[in-house]
C-alpha cells in the first residue's frame, strides 16, 4: 500500500513538472509576442504571406526601413516597411528599359498611364553609365492580418499588367513623334520660369538694391522689408564682431548701419559671423520696449560676389493684463534672407545687359525668334529699355535667391509699369501680373504674408494655375480665415471642368485613343487639384480638425501624386492623437 502511496505521488510531481514547463513556455511566447515591434509585426504578416506564395523572403535593413527582394513569375519585386508606418510599399523594379533617346516618350508614356492608375504609380529613372531609362512601378497597401497574401497577389498582377500596357503605350508614341504634348508643356514652364525669375531691377525713383561698396544695405531698409518695421525708435543696439564689442545710442546712426560692414572689409570677409541686439520703441506702444536680434553669417563666395545671410528674431513681450496670448506683440517673428555684396563693377553689368539687350532687340527685328533664348525674349517684349535693365539684373539676383534684394527691383518696376499698363491684354499688362506674381512670392519667402497677398490677389483674374497656387499657398501658410473657403470654391470649379473634359473625351480618333491635347488638359488641371487637395490636408491638420483631415488623406493614399504626402500626414495625425 505505501508503495502504490509512493508511485501516486511520483505520477502527480511529474505531471505538475509538465503543466509547469507548458506554462513556462506558454508565458515565454507571449511575452515574445508582446514585446514585438510594430515594424516587426508587419514583417512576419508579410514573411507568412509571402510563404504562402512559395516566396521564401530574405530581409534587409535599409537605414530604418525593413526590404525584402523577391522575384515572382519573372518580376523583380521588393516590400520596404517603414516604421511607424501601417503601409508597405511595393517596388516593380525594371519592368522595361529603352534607349535614351525615347526619354521624351518614356516621361509622357508614364504620364498618361498614371492618369489611369488606382494604387500604384510608374516612375522612371536615368542610367547614365549604360545610356539608357528603367521604369518601375510603385505601389502602397495596407498591412492587413488576414488575407494579406492576395492582396500582394492581386498587386503584383496589376503591375504585370501595367507592364503590358505600358509597353503598347509607348510604342504607340512613336507614330505621334511630332505630338509631343510634354515636351511643349514643359517649354512653356521653362519660359515661365525664366519670367519669374527676372522682372526686377532699380528704376530712377527708387533705392539700388544691388549692393556694392558703394551703395550698401542700411538696417532700416531691412528692418522694414523683411519684418515690416517702419518708423521704429531705435534706443540702443549692441554690435559684436571678433573680439569686439561696440555700442550705439544715436538712433540716426543705428538705422543708418549698413549690414555689410559687420563682415566685410577690403572686398573681402574680415568676420565669419557677428551679432546685434537692437532695442527699440514701436510708436503704437511706446511703453513696451522690444528687441532684436540682429545675426550675420557669412555664406559663400565666387569671384563676382560675397553672400551672407542676416536672421532677425524679434522676441515676443510676456503676458500682462492687458496682454493676452493672440495679442500679435506675442507672435513669435523671425525672418533669414541671403544678401550680396558684389565684387563687379556695376560699369560691366551694364555692359553686359546692354550687350543681351542689343542681341535680343536685333534678332527680333530681323524675325529670328526661333534663335533667340526665353531670356532674349522676354528682354525683346519691354521696349524700354530701362524696364529692361531691371529685368535683367533682377532675374540674376531671384535666381540666386536674393529675395530681399529681389523685392526691392521689383516694387521699384512694378510701380514704374503702372503708368504704362491699359489693363486690355497687351504685353505689358503679362509682364506687369508676373511682376506681382514674383512680388508676392518674395514677400512670401521673407514671411511678409500681409504684402504678399496684396500682389497675389492681382494676378487672380488670369487664372494662371501657378498665380493661384502662389495665392493659396499665402492663404495657407498665414492661418487666413479666407483659406477654406477660397479652396472649397477652387475644388468645385476643377471638378467642373474635369467633368467637362471627360464628356470631351468621347471624341476619340480612328485608333480610339484620346485626344492629346484634352489628355494634355487633363493632366494640367489633375495636377493643379493635386495641390489644391494637398493644401486643404494640411490646412485641415493645422486648424486640428484631425477627423476631417484623416478622411480626405486616405482617399488621398489612392492618388499616385499624393500618396506620399497623406502618409506623412497620417502618420503625424496618429502622433497628435497619441499625445
Amino acid at each position: 500500500m505505501q508503495t502504490l502511496d509512493i508511485i501516486s505521488s511520483i505520477l502527480l510531481l511529474l505531471v505538475a513538472i509538465a503543466l509547469a514547463f507548458y506554462w513556462v513556455l506558454r508565458i515565454r511566447n507571449m511575452r515574445k509576442t508582446l514585446r514585438l515591434p510594430f515594424i516587426n509585426d508587419h514583417k512576419l504578416i508579410i514573411t507568412q504571406a509571402l510563404r504562402k506564395l512559395n516566396i521564401k523572403p530574405n530581409w534587409e535593413k535599409e537605414e530604418d526601413k525593413q526590404v525584402v527582394h523577391f522575384t515572382y513569375q519573372g518580376g523583380h519585386f521588393n516590400i520596404a516597411l517603414e516604421k511607424g508606418s501601417p503601409y508597405a510599399r511595393i517596388s516593380f523594379l525594371y519592368f522595361y528599359k529603352t534607349d535614351m533617346d525615347k526619354l521624351d516618350a518614356v516621361r509622357l508614356t508614364c504620364n498618361l498611364c498614371n492618369l489611369n492608375t488606382d494604387a500604384c504609380r510608374i516612375v522612371y529613372t536615368v542610367n547614365e553609365k549604360e545610356d539608357d531609362v528603367d521604369v518601375h512601378l510603385i505601389s502602397v497597401l495596407p498591412i492587413i492580418r488576414e488575407g494579406m497574401d492576395e492582396e500582394l497577389q492581386r498587386v503584383m498582377g496589376d503591375a504585370f499588367r501595367w507592364q503590358e500596357a505600358f509597353s503598347k503605350r509607348l510604342d504607340g508614341m512613336e507614330k505621334h513623334k511630332g505630338t509631343d504634348v510634354e515636351k511643349l508643356k514643359a517649354e512653356y514652364e521653362r519660359e515661365l520660369e525664366l519670367i519669374r525669375e527676372q522682372e526686377m531691377t532699380h528704376q530712377q525713383e527708387g533705392p539700388d538694391w544691388h549692393e556694392t561698396k558703394a551703395n550698401t544695405h542700411a538696417l532700416n531698409d531691412l528692418l522694414a522689408t523683411t519684418m515690416g518695421l517702419t518708423d521704429i525708435i531705435p534706443t540702443n543696439m549692441t554690435i559684436s564682431k571678433g573680439d569686439a564689442t561696440t555700442t550705439l545710442t544715436d538712433p540716426d546712426k543705428i538705422l543708418d548701419t549698413k549690414m555689410c560692414d559687420l563682415l566685410i572689409a577690403n572686398n573681402t570677409f574680415a568676420h565669419k559671423s557677428a551679432f546685434a541686439k537692437l532695442d527699440y520703441y514701436d510708436p503704437r506702444d511706446i511703453l513696451k520696449e522690444r528687441h532684436l536680434m540682429i545675426d550675420v553669417e557669412a555664406d559663400e563666395q565666387t569671384k563676382d560676389t560675397l553672400y551672407y545671410r542676416v536672421t532677425l528674431s524679434l522676441a515676443p513681450v510676456s503676458l500682462t493684463v492687458d496682454i493676452d496670448d493672440s495679442s500679435e506683440q506675442r507672435e513669435k517673428k523671425m525672418t533669414s534672407v541671403l544678401l550680396g555684396y558684389d565684387l563687379t563693377p556695376s560699369k560691366e553689368r551694364l555692359a553686359h545687359f546692354r550687350y543681351v539687350w542689343k542681341e535680343a532687340m536685333d534678332k527680333s527685328k530681323n524675325g529670328q525668334e526661333e534663335s533667340m533664348t526665353e531670356e532674349e525674349k522676354t528682354i525683346a517684349k519691354m521696349r524700354d529699355s530701362h524696364i529692361a535693365e531691371n529685368y535683367f539684373t533682377g532675374r540674376q539676383l531671384y535666381l540666386h535667391k536674393r529675395y530681399y534684394e529681389a523685392v526691392g527691383h521689383l516694387t521699384d518696376a512694378f510701380r514704374d509699369l503702372t503708368k504704362k499698363v491699359d489693363g486690355k491684354g497687351s504685353i505689358l499688362k503679362e509682364t506687369f501680373d508676373e511682376m506681382a506674381y514674383l512680388i508676392g512670392c518674395c514677400y512670401m519667402c521673407l514671411h511678409q504674408y500681409e504684402r504678399a497677398c496684396f500682389y497675389l490677389q492681382i494676378t487672380l483674374p488670369t487664372s494662371h494655375e501657378s498665380y493661384t497656387e502662389a495665392y493659396i499657398n499665402c492663404l495657407v501658410n498665414n492661418h487666413d480665415f479666407r483659406a477654406l473657403d477660397t479652396i472649397n470654391g477652387l475644388q468645385e470649379n476643377l471638378n467642373m471642368i474635369l467633368q467637362s473634359i471627360d464628356m470631351g473625351n468621347g471624341n476619340e480618333d480612328e485608333e480610339g485613343e484620346e485626344d492629346p491635347k484634352l489628355a494634355q488638359e487633363k493632366e494640367k488641371i489633375m495636377h493643379f487639384a493635386a495641390f489644391v487637395k494637398r493644401r486643404k490636408a494640411y490646412l485641415l491638420v493645422s486648424l486640428g480638425k484631425y477627423d476631417e483631415a484623416e478622411a480626405l488623406l486616405k482617399k488621398l493614399l489612392d492618388d499616385p501624386e499624393n500618396s506620399d504626402f497623406a502618409l506623412t500626414e497620417l502618420a503625424y495625425i496618429q502622433n497628435n492623437k497619441k499625445n
